[in-house]
C-alpha cells in the first residue's frame, strides 16, 4: 500500500511520528546512523575520510585479527552462511557446541549456551529462571537488555540506585510481593501445585562493568548480601569478559566471587569480536534454558563462522599474547583518564577501558564530539536517555591495538578543547 496518499489514521500517526521526531532535533536527542567503511579497526573511514576511533567495544583488537578472520572465512567454506533453523530443528551445529564447551571450560563452569545476540542471551536468562511468584532486584544502571528482561519476566522488579548495596540489602530484607499478597512464607511456592510447583525465588542482578560509565560492581559485598538472604546473584560480564581477571574470565575471576555467582551472562561481540550472545552455569540450569527459554527457542541459531571466529579470539585471550593485549588496554585507558583529569575533565569513577567524559548537556556533548571530529577522531556523544538527564557526555573506549601516537593526539586534541571551552559554551 503506497502511502503518498495516507488514510485518516495513517496522516494522524504519521504526522505525531513527525513532530515526536522534531522534539528530539530540538532537545539534542535525535540520532542517525553513520555509514562507515573498511574494518572496526583504530580506524574508521568515514564519508572517505579516515578518523581514529574510540568508540568500539572491541577492546582486544580481536573483530579484525587475522587469525579470527582466517577462522570465520574458513568456516564459511566448509558450512555456508547461515545456520538456517531454531538449534532445536536443525542448526545446531557442531561449531556452535565446541563453542559452549570453551566457554564452559574458560569461564570455569559445567555448561554454557550460546545465543544469537547478548540482548537475547538477558532476556532468555531472566525470562526463563523468573515469574510472577519471583523477585528481581537490579541495579539502577544495568544495561536496557537486563532491565527490559526483568520487565518482560514478569516478576516482581525493584531497582536500587547505583552501586548502593546498602539499598539493595534493604530490598532483599524486605518480603518479597507475592508473600506480602497472600501471606506464603519466603521459600515456599504460592498458587502452584503438583510436579511444577517450586520456592519462589529472587534474584539479584548487575552488569559487573557499566557500559557507559565504566565503573564496576562491587561483586563481593553483592555476593555476600545475597548470601544473606538467599538470593540467586546474576551478572552480565559482557563488557569485561576478555578484558578483566588474570585470565580475562572477568569480573568475577578478578574479584575472587566466581563459586558465588548462579549464572553469567556474556557477549561475544565486543573484546571477543565476534557476534552473539552466552550464558555459563550449572548443567540444569543450561538444560532448563534449552528447554523453555524462548529467546532461545524460537529464533534461527548464530551462523556457524561466527561461533568459529569466537573460537579463535578465545583462544588468543586465554594466550600469553591475550595477557599482553589485556595489560596494554588497561595501561592506555589508565594513561587516557589521568591525563584528562589533569586537563580539568570529569572522568567518573572508570576503572575499565570505559572512559566517560562528563559535559552536562546534550547540546554541549554534540559541539564536543564536533570539534574533535574536525581534528580526525571519532568520539561518540552519549546522550539522554542511554544516560540519565544532564549527564551527557563523551563515551571514549580504548583497543590494545591503538598506538601510542593515537593516544597522544587524542590527549592532545582534549587539551585543546580544554582551552577553547568557553568559546564553545561547554563552560
Amino acid at each position: 500500500m503506497s502511502l503518498s496518499h495516507p488514510h485518516p489514521a495513517q496522516a494522524r500517526w504519521l504526522s505525531q511520528l513527525a513532530l515526536d521526531l522534531e522534539q528530539r532535533r530540538t532537545t539534542h536527542t535525535y540520532r542517525s546512523l553513520t555509514e562507515v567503511a573498511g574494518a572496526q579497526g583504530p580506524t574508521l573511514r568515514i564519508a572517505n575520510q579516515e578518523f581514529i576511533q574510540f568508540c568500539t567495544n572491541n577492546y582486544l583488537g580481536l573483530a579484525s585479527d587475522p587469525i579470527v578472520v582466517d577462522a570465520a572465512r574458513a568456516a564459511l567454506d566448509r558450512y555456508g552462511m547461515g545456520a538456517s533453523a531454531s538449534r532445536l530443528v536443525a542448526g545446531s551445529m557442531e561449531l556452535h557446541h565446541r563453542l559452549e564447551e570453551e566457554l564452559a571450560r574458560f569461564k570455569g563452569v559445567p555448561a554454557a549456551l550460546v545465543l544469537s545476540t547478548g540482548f537475547m542471551a538477558n532476556l532468555a536468562a531472566l525470562t526463563t529462571f523468573a515469574g510472577s511468584a519471583d523477585r528481581i532486584i537490579s541495579d539502577k544502571l544495568n544495561h536496557a537488555s537486563l532491565l527490559d528482561a526483568a520487565r518482560f519476566s514478569g516478576a516482581e522488579h525493584r531497582t536500587f540506585p547505583h552501586r548502593d548495596y546498602a539499598r539493595a540489602q534493604a530490598l532483599l530484607q524486605r518480603p518479597p510481593r507475592a508473600h506480602r499478597a497472600t501471606g506464603v512464607a519466603p521459600g515456599e511456592s504460592p498458587g502452584l501445585e503438583g510436579p511444577s510447583a517450586r520456592a519462589s525465588q529472587t534474584f539479584l542482578v548487575t552488569d559487573s562493568v557499566f557500559s557507559m560509565d565504566g565503573d564496576l560492581a562491587d561483586l563481593p559485598t553483592l555476593c555476600a548480601a545475597a548470601r544473606r538472604q538467599e538470593a540467586l546473584v546474576v551478572i552480565d560480564e559482557a563488557h569485561a569478559t576478555g578484558v578483566l581477571g588474570q585470565r580475562g574470565r572477568g569480573l568475577a575471576e578478578a574479584q575472587g566471587v566466581e563459586e558465588d555467582i548462579a549464572l553469567t551472562i556474556g557477549t561475544l561481540s565486543k573484546a571477543i569480536g565476534s557476534v552473539g550472545g552466552f550464558i555459563c552455569g550449572p548443567q540444569p540450569a543450561i538444560e532448563m534454558l534449552i528447554n523453555a527459554g524462548r529467546a532461545f527457542i524460537y529464533t534461527t541459531a548464530l551462523p556457524p563462522a561466527c561461533s568459529a571466529a569466537a573460537l579463535a579470539a578465545l583462544q588468543i585471550i586465554q594466550s600469553s599474547e591475550g595477557q599482553v593485549r589485556r595489560q596494554r588496554v588497561l595501561a592506555l585507558a589508565d594513561h587516557v583518564r589521568r591525563e584528562l583529569t589533569l586537563l580539568g575533565f570529569d572522568c567518573g569513577s572508570s576503572q575499565t577501558p570505559i572512559v566517560p567524559v562528563l559535559l552536562g548537556s546534550s547540546q554541549s556533548a554534540l559541539q564536543a564530539a564536533a570539534f574533535l571530529r574536525e581534528r580526525g577522531l571519532w568520539v561518540p556523544a552519549i546522550r539522554p536517555p542511554t544516560v540519565p538527564p544532564n549527564q551527557a557526555r563523551l563515551r571514549l573506549s580504548l583497543m590494545a591495538t591503538h598506538r601510542d601516537a593515537d593516544i597522544e593526539r587524542l590527549v592532545e586534541a582534549f587539551r585543546e578543547l580544554r582551552r577553547v571551552m568557553g568559546v564553545y559554551g561547554l563552560g
